[in-house]
């Protein structure tokens, strides 16, 4: 027999665990990957059943209809022509032993087959295992954006219910009659499938998930057994994040017209009233703009395309509204549906985000808000109301104030705690009108900073609105924090600058480069 000397068993185990642990990794990442997938579905029958019951079952829909080579038919039933999309049945209701006689069986004859095979009859945990049940599934929400929505608007083989029809919205597009439980088509009224269907099944309404393969897949087989090119019929087709990625994208859209208005008025009064109230003045709303700006008319219109007004009242007393007020469905600032609320999101961008992001919480800016409200009652009291609101957003585009050149310091030399290093010598001009230059080619920015010495708050953050505002020592002290908490001055221009170059991805000056800013003493 082979004696090992101890050392040498030493060798060889880490020899052995050399081998083993890449193989013990690479087991590991694939069992990872399998658990996420968009395809995963927990196959759990309902609350009805008793507790002991066993875990659900985490189903890999695209890796049974690839074993069934592409066939639903191998596991759905098909009336009028289409496939239902219920496992081997047409109603709601399922039982354990319809999926247990029928995968079982499959599972057998594919066994049978000498092909690879699911779990049979004594392999309960094979399907029903806490782990697999848990998985964590890769499946990503497809938006059916503008450009989605032209592809299939524009398609020659989606068909409207009318052939006399000019468009095919009908093939889509259905209101319900709660009388005759049909559905029936209005020309004009088309609005998203999500006003209607929800998340989750409500008032029988089969929620959006169901609803859209119904009408979505089911057109794509239909389409496909033609031998006509169609979208996706798998999971991943659609809910993979690499696949919507590849999905053709289209820039030029035509605006979707449904009577929507170009520019409209938002106001707390009915415009041409000759009542005066003393209500905010109200808003020219450029809505051809925002519209052409937003993914979709859901960006704004969350329930329903009514106006903004026919649910959410001026005192807020509407039971469809929620009872939300105009005034706090426009300026909730937690909210991307309300007007603030969007614009706070634009403020992130890498063009705007170096002063939001270190501007006061809640200091209220007036201008920011005549910005919008310029529309007086006693004009639209008199006056055509379009005409009126036409005119403003004219007077807004073109009411942009530059400032001279000379007016701005071409440098300013920081020396004020030159100890250790020089005199840090900011190029204050350059600056300034890099920033100038972000506002003029950015839409948003150039409707509320209407005058270019408005910017200088943004680092002059306290400071009124002066092409001399106080400097940065007149409230920062040299020694240090305030007890108000103020920072020292050398804190405030570290955390000034340095913040306003991370966050407008300033690329010329790290924020770690101290030297590029003020030179170490010899």
């Amino acid at each position: 027999m082979l004696k090992v000397k101890p050392f040498q068993l030493i060798i060889l185990t880490m020899i052995a665990l050399f081998i083993l642990i890449p193989l013990i990794g690479q087991s590991s990442t694939k069992k990872t990957n399998d658990n996420k997938r968009p395809d995963r579905i927990n196959l759990r029958l309902g609350a009805e059943l008793s507790k002991n019951e066993m875990p659900a079952v985490g189903f890999l829909h695209d890796l049974h209809t690839k074993a069934v080579d592409g066939k639903c038919s191998g596991c759905h039933v098909e009336k009028d022509n289409v496939f239902v999309f219920k496992f081997k049945r047409t109603s709601e209701k399922a039982s354990r032993d319809l999926y247990h006689d029928n995968c079982i069986a499959c599972h057998l004859e594919k066994k049978a087959a000498d092909e690879i095979a699911g779990p049979v009859i004594d392999e309960c945990r094979a399907c029903h295992a806490a782990t697999k049940s848990k998985g964590t599934s890769s499946w990503e929400k497809i938006k059916f954006d503008k450009s989605l929505h032209f592809i299939h608007e524009n398609s020659g083989q989606i068909k409207a219910q009318d052939n006399s029809s000019k468009n095919n919205c009908s093939a889509c597009h259905h209101k319900y009659n709660e009388k005759t439980k049909e559905i029936f088509y209005v020309k004009g009224e088309e609005e998203s499938c999500a006003y209607c269907h929800k998340p989750i099944k409500q008032d029988d309404i089969r929620p959006i998930g169901q609803a859209s393969h119904d009408a979505c897949v089911k057109c794509h087989q239909t389409l496909k057994s033609k031998k006509i090119d169609a979208g996706p019929i798998t999971c991943e087709g659609c809910h993979d994040k690499e696949k919507q990625q590849k999905i053709k994208k289209i820039s030029d859209i035509p605006r979707l017209k449904r009577n929507q208005p170009d520019e409209i008025a938002i106001t707390g009064w009915t415009p041409g009233s000759q009542e005066i109230k003393s209500y905010m003045n109200g808003v020219a709303f450029n809505h051809k703009f925002h519209e052409t700006n937003t993914e979709s008319c859901k960006a704004c219109h969350h329930e329903t395309l009514k106006k903004c007004n026919d649910c959410h009242t001026t005192d807020g007393g509407e039971l469809k509204g929620g009872f939300v007020s105009l005034e706090q469905a426009m300026h909730k600032k937690d909210n991307t549906r309300s007007c603030i609320g969007c614009h706070k999101e634009f403020t992130k961008s890498s063009d705007c985000a170096g002063c939001h992001s270190q501007a006061p919480v809640k200091k209220e800016n007036s201008d920011s808000c005549k910005a919008c409200h310029n529309l007086q009652q006693t004009q639209l009291q008199f006056m055509e109301p379009g005409g009126v609101v036409k005119k403003a957003l004219a007077d807004r585009s073109s009411s942009y104030k530059f400032v001279k050149e000379d007016k701005i310091p071409e440098k300013v030399v920081i020396d004020a705690l030159s100890n250790d290093y020089l005199p840090a010598r900011f190029p204050h001009r350059k600056m300034v009108q890099a920033i100038f230059q972000r506002v003029e080619k950015n839409d948003m920015a150039k409707a509320f900073h209407t005058d270019q010495a408005g910017l200088c708050m943004g680092c002059h953050h306290n400071s009124p609105k002066t092409l001399e505002p106080p400097r940065c020592a007149s409230c920062h002290s040299k020694k240090g924090p305030g007890v108000d908490g103020r920072p020292g001055l050398k804190g405030a221009y570290h955390g000034q600058c340095i913040t306003c170059h991370k966050k407008m991805d300033v690329q010329s000056v790290a924020a770690t480069d101290c030297v590029k800013c003020h030179e170490k003493k010899k």
